[in-house]
């Protein structure tokens, strides 16, 4: 989000766009083959997409209107404004009866005789016709809801009549739920009616950050998220207009654009009503059952009222679900205290959920009450044990705030313990405002304190720079008592690791165990142990086992399986042993433990080490799944990005689209680079080089790949099975004749592979060994190289590689002008990669046996990065300088790229361009927000 300032009141278009790009691509893609309706409530954007979409009308006369509420009973103005567009002389070629009805009904001249509404018609008709004969025409109409009905009428018979490209129509109509659109008809066909999405999770909360006036980890900035629920004008209104409140409380009030927006929505309910919905707005889960038992027997009828449907949907169990946040907030806040208290009063007598019970009596109590508030940590402890953390999170939230100040250490513990569960139920931004409520209390005791800033720096996970000198400040506060101080240094070890610095990261993790041993903390131990032990692995020191022992010893049962815990760590030993198999095994557990406990943030930091396993056994089509299913949880949460995309770029650069691999890595790379997060930007800098390596691309992948191996170095990694990058980068070298670098990065690797036994590390390294024999024509040498490496990666189970390295043996037999074994070798490594899922390997197979294409392989997976990016430009409209100019590259490339992209999909122009990149099945996605979300409790 860029900088600056705004008018208040200003929605800015980057607001409508954040996490758009999709969408707005596909919107392209339907106004360039015909008309299109953008729908959607007040304040989703949907103004703001039409006038994206207009950015580049190319040679097209567009005509635009855009009526008011006020302007919709004067007929024919929409028609009169569209066609002041045309030249005049259009109108005086028209035939005079037509001439004279089309002028009637602008007001082009003054009559008084009676309109012949069919020479309008026609009239309308065949001005379009010849505008559109010497340049395409595009009619424009935004708030189409506002439109007159004569307008309506006259474009409606000649939207019918015409045919795109010649005559397209953009259109956008506020429609509310549970309507539809009403003006599809002004649309020609083919007419692509297009809902404009809600803002992602995460994109809701950039934008409140952004424009609130209030802190971003501020109690009212996660009810300004909770309450805009995607749509960026809330989101903007409630940032800016939100006063503070309790964690757990709702806005006191609501800014009064916003508050004239909903009190137009509830006008028409009735005060029977209104009394009945504000039930259902003050409930978790309302449905009618509670609703008749509340004592409105009738509920179900006055719920399909016309004025309620607007409101509230039924779903077919009964369930009553509003069909926006901000609508049930606006029934609250229209309440009076008193009456809110009275209805929670009642519905505590209602409900049989004993942790809604307990909720409703706290909330029907005034003011600070030390018994509701221990009957809150009883019901926080309840949710707790049946694994909803994010009610035991609420529930010790609104603890905290039923709790008396002048015990101010007991009213920092509750919050505290509601800081817990909300981190293990993967609400960071709830868990830091919270801490930060802690924080600005004079009086919670300095150990309370130190544990607030813990809780903030855990709350962001790998994003370290976002917690800069936070970690420090809560190391000096913590001397002189080892828990805190052990605590404090464990962060400070991890941090240390995240910034690539593994030798500090040991120093800390040790005087962090030695600390937690000292104050008998096995929480802190455990995980300082478990960490020291990756950090030594690393660095290639072989006692890791050893302090991985100790940690498996002392560790309690639910620590074991946490993703900083003994198990995950043995996983991650059992992969870089090439041990692939109780790998798998292991890691798939502790998934499972996972998703059952509710644990978001564990599912998102055990999934990428799990697709690397899943890659590694050749089951590329569950780590693709999985890993996308991660990523959409990640963007959704806003948490662990980078580590999300750089499961979702491995799994897609061998079992899906390379070209999408190489863009999410990028992003990955990107948000690693913001948080400060070496680890992760090694990693995705890697699948970068890796989705290249799959398309051939030895030249592109060498940029990310040299990146990768420097900071590897500068990290000081000696252990080369971490990573797996140098024997990735051996091959590109040698493709692009580096050799003599080759060499060395070859010489290297194999030592400390030696030294540590990394038997699979080896076989990729005397794969590219091999290759750098057979450049230098040792033709004897590159044989038993890479015939070594063939028998060692399928003895050790590692399909994926084993076919890489049959691709590279039946390259070396063709050399030689073995025809024959080179076939074998080639037919082997094709059906490996089919079987594994990995259709771009099977298609470098294909290629180089001169075969068609393997099952499943789409020939799109042929396009390079970067020649697939400039394939989506071009589709989407660009010319060849506006695809240079965004992609900071010379117009004689993109015209290179464009020939070579044509002769690979065997095409001949940009339209039969676009329809290939439509029907290919390894085109990139366009997920609905949300889709694929494992359904844990948010």
């Amino acid at each position: 989000m860029p900088g600056g300032t705004r008018p208040a009141g200003e929605t800015g278009a980057e607001d409508i766009f954040l996490g758009r790009d999709d969408f707005l691509a596909v919107a392209r893609e339907r106004l360039a083959a015909g008309s299109v309706l953008l729908h959607g409530p007040v304040g989703i954007g949907r103004s703001s997409v039409l006038a994206a979409l207009l950015g580049n009308p190319g040679d097209a006369l567009v005509l635009r209107s855009s009526p008011d509420s006020e302007e919709r009973r004067i007929p024919f103005l929409v028609l009169a404004d569209l066609l002041e567009g045309l030249p005049a002389r259009l109108f005086d070629e028209l035939p005079e009866p037509q001439r004279h009805a089309v002028e009637h009904a602008v007001r082009r001249r003054g009559s008084g005789d009676r309109l012949d509404s069919l020479a309008l018609r026609w009239g309308v008709l065949s001005l379009l016709r010849s505008a559109s004969a010497r340049r395409p025409v595009l009619l424009v109409l935004d708030d189409a809801q506002w439109a007159d009905d004569a307008s309506v009428t006259v474009l409606s018979f000649a939207a019918a009549r015409l045919r795109p490209p010649a005559v397209r129509m953009l259109v956008a109509e506020r429609v509310d739920e549970p309507d539809e659109p009403a003006r599809g008809s002004l649309c020609t066909r083919p007419a692509g009616l297009l809902a404009v999405p809600p803002l992602t999770s995460a994109a809701t909360a950039e934008l409140v950050a952004y424009h609130g006036q209030l802190a971003p980890d501020a109690p009212a900035t996660l009810n300004a998220c909770r309450l805009a629920a995607g749509n960026p004008l809330f989101a903007v209104e409630l940032a800016r207009g939100l006063a503070d409140c309790g964690p757990a409380g709702d806005p006191l009030e609501i800014p009064p654009r916003l508050s004239r927006i909903v009190s137009e929505q509830l006008r028409g309910l009735s005060r029977e009503t209104r009394e009945l919905l504000l039930v259902a707005a003050l409930s978790r889960r309302p449905d009618l059952d509670l609703l008749v038992h509340f004592g409105r027997w009738d509920a179900a009828t006055a719920l399909a009222q016309p004025a309620a449907r607007r409101i509230v949907r039924l779903g077919v169990s009964g369930e009553v679900r509003f069909r926006h946040p901000l609508l049930a907030a606006g029934l609250r806040a229209q309440a009076s205290p008193e009456r809110v208290r009275e209805v929670h009063s009642r519905l505590a007598a209602s409900v049989s959920d004993p942790l809604e019970r307990a909720r409703h009596r706290a909330c029907a109590v005034e003011g600070h009450d030390e018994r509701t508030a221990a009957m809150l940590i009883r019901a926080a402890a309840v949710a707790r044990r049946q694994g909803a953390l994010a009610r035991a999170a609420e529930l010790g939230a609104l603890a905290a705030e039923r709790t008396p100040p002048d015990a101010p250490a007991r009213l920092a513990g509750r919050r505290l313990r509601a800081a817990g569960d909300a981190l293990d139920a993967g609400r960071h931004e709830f868990a830091t405002a919270l801490a930060h409520t802690v924080l600005r209390s004079s009086s919670a005791p300095r150990q309370h304190r130190v544990r607030a800033q813990l809780v903030i720096v855990d709350a962001v996970r790998n994003a370290r720079n976002a917690v800069d000198g936070v970690v420090g400040k809560a190391l000096a506060q913590a001397r002189g008592d080892s828990a805190l101080e052990g605590a404090a240094r464990y962060r400070f070890g991890v941090h240390s690791a995240l910034g690539g610095d593994f030798r500090q990261a040991v120093a800390q993790l040790a005087d962090a165990v030695v600390l937690a041993r000292d104050a008998r903390d096995v929480r802190t131990e455990v995980p300082a142990l478990c960490s020291l032990a990756l950090c030594q692995i690393a660095l290639g020191d072989r006692t890791a086992d050893r302090t991985l022992n100790i940690a498996r010893v002392i560790a309690p049962e639910d620590l074991v399986v946490t993703h900083d815990g003994p198990a995950w760590v043995t996983a991650r030993l059992d992969l870089f042993a090439d041990r692939l198999r109780p790998a798998a095994e292991l890691l798939g557990r502790l998934l499972d433990r996972a998703a059952e406990r509710g644990t978001l943030s564990e599912v998102i930091g055990m999934n990428w080490a799990a697709v690397e396993v899943w890659v590694a056994q050749g089951e590329c089509g569950n780590a693709l799944r999985r890993a996308n299913e991660c990523l959409r949880l990640a963007e959704a949460t806003d948490s662990d990005l980078a580590l999300a995309c750089y499961g979702a770029a491995l799994a897609e650069a061998y079992g899906g689209n390379p070209a999408l691999a190489d863009a999410v890595a990028r992003r990955g790379v990107a948000r690693a680079e913001r948080d400060g997060d070496c680890s992760f930007l090694l990693r995705n800098l890697h699948a970068q080089g890796l989705a290249a390596l799959g398309l051939g691309d030895a030249t592109t992948a060498l940029e990310p790949l040299r990146r990768a191996v420097r900071l590897e170095r500068q990290m000081g990694v000696a252990d080369p099975a971490v990573f797996g990058v140098q024997p990735d980068i051996a091959e590109p070298l040698v493709a692009c004749g580096h050799l003599a670098e080759a060499a060395e990065v070859l010489g290297g690797a194999r030592a400390g592979a030696v030294r540590l036994r990394r038997r699979g590390v080896l076989a990729a390294l005397d794969r590219a060994e091999g290759l750098l024999h057979l450049t230098l024509r040792n033709y004897d040498r590159a044989e038993e190289a890479l015939r070594a490496a063939v028998e060692a990666h399928d003895r050790l189970c590692q399909p994926l590689q084993y076919g890489r390295s049959l691709l590279a043996l039946g390259i070396a037999e063709r050399r030689r002008k073995r025809r024959g074994a080179a076939r074998a070798a080639l037919l082997r490594a094709q059906g490996v990669f089919v079987e594994c899922g990995a259709p771009v390997w099977a298609r470098r197979a294909s290629t180089l046996l001169g075969d068609a294409p393997a099952p499943g392989v789409a020939p799109v997976t042929m396009l390079t990065g970067w020649e697939w990016r400039i394939a989506r430009l071009v589709t989407e409209g660009a010319s060849n300088p506006e695809v240079a100019g965004k992609l900071d590259i010379s117009v004689k490339t993109v015209e290179g790229a464009l020939t070579r992209i044509y002769r690979k999909l065997d095409v001949r122009s940009r339209t039969q361009l676009s329809a290939r990149l439509r029907e290919s099945p390894a085109r990139p996605p366009s997920p609905r927000p949300g889709a694929g979300i494992p359904r844990f409790e948010r």
